[in-house]
């Protein structure tokens, strides 16, 4: 039994490594590009991911979105946020495959192997998202002291939500126009 609590151990050092640092950097890189793109709109320069000031200035700003959200909350507060929006993204690339199979496919019903899943995926997260804002984040808007943890994790899960909402809404559609085509293009049988 020691020997496996020893591999255990190596595994939660390696999953902290490797999961968690990871999904940091990869938060900050992505965060910093949205930020440069934005803000590039407004002021051209910035939007060039090689100019260093630009570069410089948008990872500061994250950097310190991360600090805020690790000195303000505690785990209690950024996880469920974290799994929201991680099961957001698999329902976004579910409905990606979906789409992709149903235009890609001899035959439609292989899209059930993705459909299936995301139904249940976004089913459940986009309740647990709901559920999340009414029961953990709105009651902490309630205290002056958590009012803007609240707020911004309100902002934040209730923004995921919306943008998901609003590619599932945008995939059924193309899923509707990719059905009819196949309907109206496939002969009839003899």
């Amino acid at each position: 039994m020691k020997t496996l609590i020893a591999y255990w151990y190596h595994f939660a050092i390696m999953f902290e490594a490797l999961f968690v640092l990871t999904t940091i950097d990869t938060g900050t890189r992505v965060g910093r590009f949205l930020l440069q793109e934005f803000v590039g709109r407004i002021w051209a320069p910035f939007r060039e991911p090689g100019w260093v000031p630009g570069a410089i200035i948008a990872s500061a700003a994250i950097v310190v979105g991360w600090c805020y959200f690790i000195l303000t909350g505690s785990i209690s507060t950024i996880w469920p946020m974290f799994g929201i929006a991680n099961q957001l993204l698999a329902s976004t690339a579910l409905a990606v495959g979906t789409t992709i199979i149903l235009r890609e496919s001899s035959k439609p019903t292989y899209a059930l192997v993705t459909l299936a899943p995301l139904c249940f995926v976004g089913t459940t997260t986009l309740t647990a998202g709901a559920t999340a804002i009414k029961v953990m984040y709105l009651p902490l808007m309630e205290n002056p002291e958590t009012y803007t943890r609240g707020l911004v994790n309100t902002v934040v899960t209730g923004t995921l939500l919306f943008g998901v909402v609003s590619i599932l809404i945008g995939s059924a559609a193309r899923w509707v126009g990719l059905w009819r085509r196949r309907t109206t293009a496939e002969p009839a049988p003899a």
